[in-house]
């Protein structure tokens, strides 16, 4: 009896004890100033300010387009950890690349539009890019008109001049437009990501095919117009519409999608140095990039001429005139670090496109200073 009379005084001296100490902390709370309540309602939810000063920051700050066309239900860690690809991974989705275009053009931000697009035309004439960045501000993007189109919706034809125009792996975003008008967004990859690489609008009764034309058909004769308009553009400019690092990104495209046909006319066709059987030169590139899945996964660099050997410059200066450039696809699997593909690049007769003057696979150390 005295045990259990000894239990019943201390269970009752614990409830006293706690229920004293919930009185005292509903008196604390009651007692806090206003203004401390605030701060600290303030601390937990720091988005709150950002929302109410929303209309005086700019478009691209208050949101980006990648987030809103990428929304998941962010309170489970595992599909934000998912819908955001990791540090270093490349990009492999063409929509993606067209709105992170889209955005910096609304940023204003040419260095990063020039990461995401290289549109010859706009590339060549500062005034276009700002004409870009004054649309870009005036529109609101909207994520969900954005979808890919199938390629292989079109006739052989004009799958081929594609893969000519803009390289074997080429994809074409649809942006729809007001009363069925679209953008059509050309995306290829080269060894640095997915870049934006063309620009055209259609619209239904378009090249006189009829409001009941097909979206095939529209697209299909706008793959040719644009293709016309890129070779005159280099033409006009004598200056090549790809530079020798994506002509040769564009070369292990084709070789990856066992396209001969692209390949022998990327690497320069009569006047290159697979002017013979093509298609059993490019086995060997075929074979090599069967162990990655883009040629994102490969570093291609120009190289610097002080940077060789002063016996190799003077051979190649020689054979290939003055404006040959020396560029290297290192095998991203060589611990060494010296085994790779060197490809002499020079332009062609006409000044409007890059061709391959000499390749090889090889330790490439002795190139070296």
């Amino acid at each position: 009896m005295k045990t259990r009379k000894q239990l019943y005084q201390r269970s009752g001296q614990i409830l006293a004890l706690a229920v004293m100490t919930i009185m005292l902390m509903v008196a604390c709370t009651k007692e806090v100033p206003g203004s401390i309540q605030q701060n600290r309602s303030s601390a937990a939810a720091p988005s709150a300010g950002v929302a109410g000063n929303q209309s005086e920051m700019p478009a691209a700050a208050s949101e980006s387009l990648l987030t809103a066309f990428q929304r998941e239900d962010q309170s489970n860690p595992q599909v934000k950890q998912e819908s955001e690809p990791p540090e270093g991974e490349s990009n492999h989705n063409p929509i993606e690349t067209v709105l992170d275009m889209y955005e910096a053009l609304q940023a204003n931000d040419s260095t990063t539009y020039f990461r995401h697009a290289d549109i010859p035309s706009v590339r060549m004439s500062p005034a276009k890019l700002e004409v870009l960045f004054e649309e870009a501000g005036k529109r609101e993007v909207r994520p969900e008109r954005f979808k890919l189109f199938d390629r292989e919706g079109l006739d052989r034809e004009s799958r081929q001049l594609l893969s000519l125009t803009f390289g074997s792996q080429a994809e074409i975003v649809l942006e729809e437009l007001s009363q069925g008008d679209h953008n059509l967004w050309f995306v290829t990859a080269f060894t640095d990501g997915l870049q934006v690489v063309e620009q055209a609008t259609i619209y239904p009764g378009a090249y006189e095919l009829g409001r009941e034309a097909t979206m095939e058909e529209l697209i299909a004769i706008e793959i040719q117009h644009t293709a016309e308009d890129r070779a005159f553009l280099a033409a006009k400019a004598k200056q090549p519409v790809w530079n020798p690092v994506q002509t040769v990104s564009l070369l292990y495209q084709a070789a990856q999608a066992e396209d001969a046909e692209t390949f022998y006319s990327m690497s320069g066709g009569g006047e290159g140095y697979f002017s013979g059987q093509y298609a059993r030169d490019m086995v060997e590139f075929t074979e090599w990039m069967t162990s990655f899945e883009s040629v994102q996964h490969i570093s291609i660099e120009s190289v610097p001429r002080e940077n060789m050997a002063a016996s190799y410059r003077e051979e190649y200066n020689e054979r290939f005139g003055g404006a040959w450039q020396f560029i290297v696809a290192w095998d991203p699997k060589d611990e060494a670090g010296y085994q790779g593909t060197y490809w002499i690049m020079a332009p062609s007769e006409d000044g409007t496109r890059y061709v391959v003057k000499q390749t090889l696979t090889a330790n490439l150390e002795s190139f070296f200073k």
